[in-house]
């Protein structure tokens, strides 16, 4: 008889091997059965102890168990359990298994003191110095011990393989987002004509078109009028970790690399996360570029600064007026089209952050455009090209290379950092820019350690930049670098998990009439009170630079800040700094993608005269998500109000993959429809774990599939299904697809399928007992191709089959050879669930 385990022990051969050993009469799991075994059962020997009780059954027992060394489990292998307590173990499976832990001598020993025995017990094995035993509570063969002398070499440190990819989605796939921004204005601008935002993407066969196009109000001379964004092709080589581009481009750049739009081809190789589109560019750590109005609030050390409402444009994030020398500065973006990044500020410094011996390229070549913001314009034809490589070495300092070149500007970076032997690091960056007005330099150098301690590691970081006044690049302008030098300094000290703190000092070297230099101390203390409530205090002495011009203030402060977090959605914060005489709060509940969830803000700031206060509801409903928002600005306390920005905005989506149609809220990247199988009679399916309070991201209906549309390409994830309401015994599937998406791909999941049957019964014999722990095969009668699958019992005689046709016969047959099989056939009009009752069996003529 055979038994089937899985590498952690089936639950359903547990369950009948376990019964005896839990005093358990009768356990309702279907177990796989054993079949009578031609092997003669070994006569006990006389000794002095009792063998220990491995099989409760008066028969031999095969089974499939998992192989187990040092809490490691090496594979499967039959074994056989005797009627009196011993095992035996297949040669050919145990020797594929063990071999690897093996020195090559002792796995010549091993194959000849086995021979061709099909199967061997432990005594057989214990002068080749491995010592075997049969653990009946984990039903697992232990591999006890291997002589240290037989054993092959281990590496201590070993990669994990990697997963299996998933499916591969479907050749041909295609979806579009919509999204309608209407604003409403104070005064006599009041209402506006609604934005537009149309984005999508078309695969076919590895090849991918996207494109974006949006309509809205020209800021110049105030017509409505639809622009295309972007449009271009892009090709995929994931094995070499490369893409090619063609059409409207906005090239990756590194070091002193200036941000550049341009019309041509080119091509990147990185391991990391492939990104094409990034709508919101923080290049060259100081560069903030939004291709659409947007609200970007400032984080630092974890608590909300201050927002502000951007037009698109390109934003000098060293002179946003944030606090100088800040040490972890997040900056959260929203665009009006509801797209949502996070993107970190690093003052002055790219770090190549490659693997060792990993490396790194882009090259794009074309034509430059002129057009700023909005739609491409390549009317002047300035050809132009700009590239970058880097690479880390396994034993050297890792270096970085970058050209930026036209015919106005031509523009060379390097990059190198070296790992020092105390935990530190020390990063170059360098540029040399020639232009018409003349030549230029920039170079960084940052320091940074890592200092281990008892209770954690405390850091410290020195960085030095300098950048002459005509230092220039390809889309920046010459000649506007107010700043000469930048001196910053911070240090980090953790005293336990729940309280650290900063130290930082800045100076800036203005060679501007209009600012004078300008340096900011500063410390701040972070305590963890618990894990909802965190606080923050420090003091402050800074001078602005503008106090000259009547414009800030200079001074000794303090500055508070408190963190409430409930739970992971739900965040309340508030600061306020006496040396600027600002102040913030914001409270927030985020939304997930789940239907029905619900999410809004509320957030003020106050900035020594000017002050805003905002708030902001988001819905996700099932095929579509909406937000409101509502801000409103003064110059002072007596003119807030004055201006004053009320926005509605909806977001949907329409997705097509395998001959099913879906619609839903936005997709970023990958999509899944899932729709069902004509047998549910149109009852709906869903996309997540399960319906109960609204914990579901998408669901069919009336106007189509379902839609999962955050998948990530390149990740392997899961897609989860169910069915509302499904007819009892409806066999839906596994409820999970294993998925491995390419670049803005899709899928078509079906749930169910024409199988979808599932039966149950009880087996008997001859004298009207249960048949208990008996297997056999079920095949299908009337199709010749069709796959045999396992039929078994448990302890009860009660047996389970899943996955059968209406409207199909079946015959059962048995591994045991004194036993009569029976066939069955499922009704046509059966919806479900088939009970076949007790179902009696005798033993074939002559046994």
């Amino acid at each position: 008889m055979r038994i089937f385990l899985k590498a952690a022990g089936s639950v359903i051969a547990m369950a009948a091997l376990m019964a005896h050993h839990a005093d358990a009469s009768e356990i309702a799991i279907a177990s796989e059965d054993a079949m009578q075994s031609d092997v003669t059962p070994v006569a006990p020997p006389t000794e002095p102890t009792k063998r220990a009780d491995i099989n409760p059954y008066d028969r031999d027992i095969e089974i499939t168990a998992p192989l187990q060394f040092n809490q490691r489990i090496l594979g499967d292998l039959p074994v056989l359990l005797t009627r009196d307590d011993r095992f035996e173990v297949s040669t050919t499976d145990f020797r594929a298994l063990i071999d690897p832990l093996l020195t090559p001598e002792a796995q010549a020993e091993l194959a000849t003191i086995l021979g061709a025995k099909p199967r061997f017990q432990t005594e057989d094995v214990a002068a080749s110095g491995i010592r075997l035993e049969y653990d009946p509570e984990q039903l697992a063969v232990l591999v006890l011990r291997i002589a240290p002398e037989k054993r092959a070499i281990e590496a201590l440190y070993q990669r994990g393989e990697p997963e299996a990819p998933g499916d591969a989605p479907e050749p041909f796939s295609a979806f579009l987002n919509v999204n309608v921004a209407a604003s409403r204005y104070s005064g006599e601008r009041g209402f506006e004509k609604p934005e537009v935002f149309l984005n999508g993407a078309i695969r076919y066969q590895g090849v991918v078109f996207e494109a974006d196009v949006q309509g809205r109000r020209d800021f110049l001379d105030g017509d409505y009028g639809f622009e295309r964004r972007y449009a271009r092709l892009i090709y995929d080589e994931p094995e070499k970790a490369r893409r090619w581009f063609l059409g409207d481009l906005d090239p990756e750049t590194r070091g002193r690399q200036g941000f550049v739009n341009l019309g041509g081809a080119g091509v990147v190789r990185q391991r990391q996360k492939f990104n094409a589109f990034r709508s919101n560019v923080l290049a060259g750590g100081r560069q903030l570029v939004l291709q659409e109005q947007a609200t970007v609030r400032v984080m630092r050390n974890g608590i909300f600064q201050r927002e502000f409402t951007l037009d698109p444009g390109q934003y000098d994030v060293s002179n946003l007026p944030l606090d100088a020398g800040s040490n972890d500065i997040q900056l959260e973006i929203e665009g009006i089209s509801g797209l949502r990044q996070t993107v970190q500020y690093e003052a002055y410094l790219d770090t190549i952050d490659l693997e060792p011996g990993d490396y790194e390229f882009g090259a794009y070549v074309g034509i430059l455009d002129d057009g700023g913001f909005g739609e491409p314009d390549y009317s002047r034809g300035k050809p132009v090209f700009t590239g970058f490589w880097r690479k880390a070495f396994l034993n050297a300092p890792a270096i970085g290379f970058g050209a930026q070149l036209s015919e106005d500007v031509q523009n060379i970076t390097g990059q190198t950092q070296f790992i020092l032997p105390n935990s530190g690091r020390l990063r170059l960056d360098a540029g040399l820019s020639r232009a018409k007005q003349g030549n230029g330099f920039a170079a960084t150098v940052g320091y940074d350690q890592i200092i281990g301690g008892a209770d954690g590691y405390d850091s410290f970081t020195v960085v030095a930049d300098y950048t002459s006044r005509r230092y220039t690049n390809i889309g920046g302008l010459t000649g506007v670098i107010p700043i000469s030098w930048n001196l910053a300094a911070t240090y980090t000290k953790r005293f336990t998990n729940d309280l650290f703190a900063t130290a930082n000092a800045s100076y800036r070297i203005s060679r501007s009439a209009l600012i004078d230099d300008s340096y900011n101390l500063s410390a701040t203390a972070n305590y963890r009170y618990n894990k909802q409530l965190t606080f923050q205090v420090g003091v402050e002495y800074s001078q602005n630079g503008l106090s000259s011009s009547g414009i800030g203030r200079d001074g000794f402060g303090v500055t508070f800040g408190i963190v409430w977090q409930p739970r992971y959605n739900r965040r309340a914060e508030a600061r306020y700094n006496s040396a600027k005489r600002s102040g913030s709060a914001r409270f927030q509940q985020s939304v997930d993608n789940r239907v029905g969830s619900f999410g809004y803000s509320l957030a003020t700031n106050y900035d020594d005269g000017p002050v805003s206060a905002s708030g902001q509801v988001d819905y996700v409903g099932n095929r579509f998500d909406v937000s409101l928002s509502h801000t409103a600005f003064g110059q002072r306390f007596n003119s807030f109000g004055d201006e004053q920005i009320t926005t509605l905005r909806v977001g949907s989506s329409i997705a097509y993959a395998g001959g099913h149609v879906a619609v839903g809220r936005t997709i970023n990247d990958s999509f899944a429809v899932v729709y069902p199988h004509k047998t549910l009679d149109g009852r709906p399916v869903i996309v997540g774990e399960g319906l109960e309070g609204g914990g579901y991201v998408s669901k069919s209906g009336a106007v189509g599939a379902a839609l999962q549309n955050t998948l990530t390409s390149y990740l392997n994830q899961s897609v989860s299904y169910d069915v509302a309401d499904p007819p009892r015994g409806y066999d839906i599937g596994d409820g999970i697809k294993r998925v491995t998406p390419a670049y803005k791909s899709g899928y078509a999941i079906e749930v169910g399928s024409a199988a979808f049957v599932s039966a149950i019964g009880t087996l008997h014999g001859t004298d009207g007992q249960p048949l208990k722990l008996v297997s056999g095969v079920l095949r299908r009668t009337d199709a010749a191709d069709a796959r045999e699958e396992p039929f078994f019992t448990n302890t009860a005689g009660r047996f389970a089959i899943a996955k059968l046709e209406p409207g199909a016969e079946y015959s059962v047959e048995f591994y045991s050879g004194d036993r009569r099989g029976f066939t069955f056939k499922v009704p046509e009009d059966n919806k479900g669930l088939l009970d076949l009752g007790i179902v009696g069996i005798g033993r074939r003529e002559g046994q």
